[in-house]
């Protein structure tokens, strides 16, 4: 058109492909550093109750005194970082006399520290309910966005609140949908609003 440059053109389909390509990997880069430092915090804080022969080594005591202080830092009022470190000694020393019941996993040393009742170790006992609890609800929280994203696009952003929640569970829960018969809940439906109008 007269009065215009080359640069007021669009992109072509090469370059517009290049384009939303290079957007596309940076915000992969870009959730990729955001995932990976977290799960790096997550080690910090609890990356020694990961390993439990480890935990309960002997020759370790001074790394595993310092990673109660951090954890205690973090959750000040939850657990005692002294008392944490005295509890993992204690509860070395018993399952020493108990080699037949050994854990291998920080779930299993939960449930053998809750088989003696919640008064023993508490502070043991809390800090793996936390690491326990804590990666499961930060995924399945990631897992309800990333849905939304999918589901609320640009087309759609006219969408009402009860509706996209209402699509949002039925992707989450696309296994469960998919064994539904929808003949038959079309019928229930259709019969529970059937009306009489006498004329």
């Amino acid at each position: 058109m007269p009065g215009e440059n080359a640069g007021d053109a669009g992109l072509a389909a090469v370059e517009e492909i290049t384009r939303i390509m290079k957007s596309v990997i940076d915000r992969l880069i870009q959730e990729m550093t955001t995932r990976f430092g977290r799960l790096k915090t997550l080690d910090e804080k609890f990356g020694f109750l990961f390993n439990i022969s480890k935990l309960f080594a002997n020759d370790t005591s001074n790394d595993i005194q310092q990673h109660c202080a951090t954890l205690a830092d973090f959750y000040k009022t939850d657990i005692d970082g002294t008392e944490l470190f005295v509890e993992i000694s204690d509860c070395s020393m018993l399952l020493k006399t108990r080699p037949d019941a050994t854990p291998s996993s920080p779930l299993e040393l939960l449930s053998f520290i809750i088989s003696y009742g919640n008064d023993i170790f508490p502070n043991l006992r809390i800090a793996l309910q936390i690491m326990l609890t804590i990666s499961v609800s930060v995924a399945s929280c990631e897992r309800s966005f990333s849905k939304l994203k999918i589901i609320l696009t640009y087309l759609r952003a006219s969408m009402g609140q009860e509706r996209l929640s209402d699509l949002a569970l039925l992707s989450i829960e696309k296994e469960l949908v998919e064994t539904i018969n929808f003949d038959d809940v079309i019928d229930n439906f259709a019969s529970a609003r059937s009306r009489k109008v006498v004329l």
